[in-house]
C-alpha cells in the first residue's frame, strides 16, 4: 500500500474516532442537560410546595393564636365573674364606703368619688357631709 493512502485512511480513521467521541460527548450532554432540566422542574415543585406549606402553616398558626386569645379573654371574664361571686355585697358596699370616706378626707370632688367608688351621688353626699376635714378654730 501506499504510504499517502495509508496516511488518508488513518487521518479517515481519526476524524471518524473523532466524530464518533464527538457524537457520544454531545449525546450525554443532552443527557446530562435533560437530567439537570427535570431536576430544576423538581425543584421549581418543591419550591412551590414548600411555599404553600408555609402559607397554609400561617393560617395554621394565625388560627391557633386567634383561639388561644378567645380562650385566655374566656378564662379571664370567668375569673372576674368568680371573683365577683366570691365576694358578698355587704363587705363590697362597705369597702365602697370606707373608700369614700378616706376620698373624702383627702379633698376628692364628689363626682371623682361617685366614679371611682360608684356608689349614687346622694350617699357621697352624705359621706361628704360626715367625714369632710373642716378647719380648726
Amino acid at each position: 500500500m501506499n504510504f499517502s493512502l495509508e496516511m488518508a485512511m488513518m487521518a479517515a480513521l481519526f476524524i471518524g474516532g473523532f466524530a464518533a467521541l464527538v457524537m457520544t460527548m454531545r449525546k450525554r450532554e443532552l443527557l446530562l442537560m435533560a437530567t439537570v432540566s427535570q431536576m430544576a422542574t423538581r425543584l421549581d415543585k418543591a419550591e412551590q410546595e414548600a411555599e404553600r406549606q408555609r402559607g397554609v402553616m400561617g393560617k395554621l398558626f394565625a388560627q391557633r393564636e386567634r383561639d388561644l386569645e378567645t380562650k385566655i379573654r374566656q378564662t379571664h371574664s370567668d375569673l372576674k365573674r368568680v371573683e365577683m361571686q366570691m365576694r358578698s355585697p355587704e363587705r363590697e358596699a362597705s369597702e365602697s364606703v370606707e373608700l369614700a370616706i378616706q376620698l373624702t378626707r383627702q379633698g376628692e370632688h364628689l363626682d371623682q368619688i361617685v366614679r371611682k367608688t360608684g356608689l349614687p351621688a346622694d350617699i357621697i353626699e352624705t359621706i361628704t357631709t360626715l367625714h369632710a376635714v373642716r378647719p380648726r378654730h
